[in-house]
C-alpha cells in the first residue's frame, strides 16, 4: 500500500539518482531491498529516496548490483516513523530522529482511545515481552471464560491490541511479539465464535454482512473482533479475510445476498487509499447495500461519503444492526 507522496515529502521535488555517488563496500547481510520496505510500511520507493536527499535518513546500503538494501536499525526506526506519519506528525519533524528519540515521541502521542487502566493488560504487556506464549494463552483465556464473548472483545481483545501497538512502537515488544499475540486472539475468538448457534437463513437473524479488507490492509484482527460483535447481534456474517479486490467485493455481495458490506481500516492505511476505495466500492455497489466502516485509520475521522456508515466503536455495533432492522423491518 502507498501513501500518497506529497503529504509524506512535505511538497519536496522527487530527485533522481546521482549517478556520480559512490559507496563503499559494506555487508548488506539481513538488511531487506527498497522494494520490500516500501510494500511492508506502505511508502514508495520515490519518499524513500526523497528522505534519503531531504533528510540526510535513511542511510541505505549497496548491494552488488547497486540496490539500495536497509539494515535493521534503519527499517526499526522507518517502522516508527511511519506510524507516527499516520498519526498527524510531518516529516520534516521526525525523519531525521534518532530511534531512542522516535520511541519518546511515539510513546508519548499515541492515542490511547478507550483504553482504561487495568493492572491485568499491563500484566499480559509485560508477559507477552517475556516471550511466555503459554501464560498468554492462559490469561486471554481465563478473561475470555469470566467476561463472556462480547465484554471480552470490548474490555480487553480492543484495549489489549492498541496497547501492544503502542508497546511496538515504543520499542518495548518487537514485530514477532505483535504476530504471537494476535495468533494467539484470532484462535480464542473464532474457537469462541465456533460455539456461537448458526443463525442459518432466517430473515429474523439479517442483516447479512460481508466482512474484508481492501487490497493493501493486511490486518484483520479488527475485522475478526467485529464480526464476533456482529454475530452476538443476530448478524449473519460472511468473511472473505483480508486484501479483497474491490470488484471481488462487489461479486461477493451479490453472490451472497450481502444487505451490508463491512470494512476495517487500520492506522497503517493511507488516507487516501481508504477515501478512493470506499468511493469506488460506493459507486459499484448497489444502493440498497449499505458500507459500515471502522478502525482506526485518521481517514476515518473525516467527513463520511453518502451512503458509508461510520461505525466508531466496536460497542456500537449492535446500535448499527438495530438501526439497520429498524430501516428493513421484516415483511
Amino acid at each position: 500500500m502507498q501513501t500518497d507522496l506529497s503529504t509524506l515529502v512535505d511538497e519536496a521535488q522527487v530527485p533522481v539518482d546521482d549517478p556520480t555517488r559512490t559507496y563503499p563496500p559494506t555487508d548488506t547481510a539481513g538488511a531487506l531491498g527498497i522494494g520490500v520496505i516500501a510494500r511492508e510500511l506502505g511508502l514508495t520507493k520515490d519518499t524513500l529516496r526523497v528522505w534519503e536527499r531531504r533528510y540526510g535518513f535513511p542511510l541505505p546500503l549497496r548491494a552488488d548490483g547497486g540496490e539500495r538494501v536497509y539494515p535493521a536499525e534503519q527499517i526499526e526506526r522507518l517502522k516508527i516513523v511511519k506510524r507516527l506519519l499516520d498519526g498527524g506528525h510531518r516529516p520534516g519533524k521526525v525523519v531525521h530522529l534518532s530511534l531512542d528519540a522516535l520511541q519518546q515521541l511515539a510513546g508519548s502521542t499515541t492515542p490511547r482511545v478507550g483504553t482504561l487502566p487495568d493492572e491485568a493488560l499491563d500484566a499480559l504487556i509485560r508477559t507477552l515481552g517475556e516471550g511466555q506464549v503459554s501464560e498468554v494463552r492462559r490469561m486471554l483465556a481465563q478473561r475470555l471464560l469470566s467476561f463472556g464473548l462480547g465484554r471480552f472483545v470490548v474490555e480487553t481483545a480492543a484495549p489489549l491490541a492498541t496497547r501492544v501497538g503502542e508497546a511496538w512502537a515504543s520499542g518495548r515488544l518487537q514485530v514477532y511479539h505483535e504476530h504471537l499475540f494476535t495468533e494467539i486472539l484470532q484462535q480464542l475468538l473464532r474457537g469462541a465464535m465456533n460455539l456461537m448457534p448458526d443463525n442459518g437463513e432466517d430473515a429474523q437473524q439479517r442483516p447479512r454482512v460481508l466482512l474484508t479488507t481492501t487490497p493493501g490492509e493486511q490486518h484483520g484482527l479488527g475485522m475478526l473482533m467485529a464480526e464476533a460483535m456482529l454475530m452476538l447481534s443476530g448478524a449473519v456474517c460472511i468473511s472473505l479475510g483480508t486484501q479483497t479486490p474491490l470488484l471481488e467485493v462487489c461479486a461477493a455481495a451479490e453472490a451472497q445476498r450481502a444487505d451490508v458490506v463491512g470494512l476495517s481500516f487500520s492506522a497503517m492505511m493511507g488516507a487516501q487509499d481508504v477515501l478512493s476505495s470506499l468511493a469506488e466500492l460506493r459507486e459499484r455497489l448497489p444502493a440498497g447495500v449499505a458500507i459500515w466502516v471502522g478502525g482506526a485509520s485518521p481517514a476515518l475521522g473525516r467527513r463520511m461519503l453518502a451512503g458509508i456508515e461510520q461505525v466508531s466503536a466496536l460497542s456500537r455495533i449492535d446500535e448499527a444492526v438495530v438501526g439497520w432492522r429498524k430501516d428493513h423491518p421484516v415483511s
